[in-house]
């Protein structure tokens, strides 16, 4: 009973770290692709086609974080 409780524990440790990778990710993505938008003068009606551009890296961090780093530990 003991086990199955730490083992609980640590999954719902592993899944809120998880959920701050991606958050902190996502917004340090925003923000370069913000910096990038203004800095390239990228008019204001493509902007938003542009900022969609920062989902992909927090993303695909994430699901590498999860297969190749957290997989052997769940």
């Amino acid at each position: 009973m003991q086990a199955a409780k730490n083992h609980d524990l640590r999954v719902l440790g592993i899944m809120i770290g998880a959920a701050l990778f991606f958050a902190t990710t996502l917004l340090v993505s925003f923000f370069g692709i913000i910096v990038m938008i203004k800095e390239l003068n990228i008019p204001g009606s493509e902007g938003p086609n542009y900022l969609m551009l920062g989902l992909v890296p927090p993303s695909a961090a994430t699901f590498l974080l999860f297969t190749k780093g957290l997989g052997r530990f769940l």
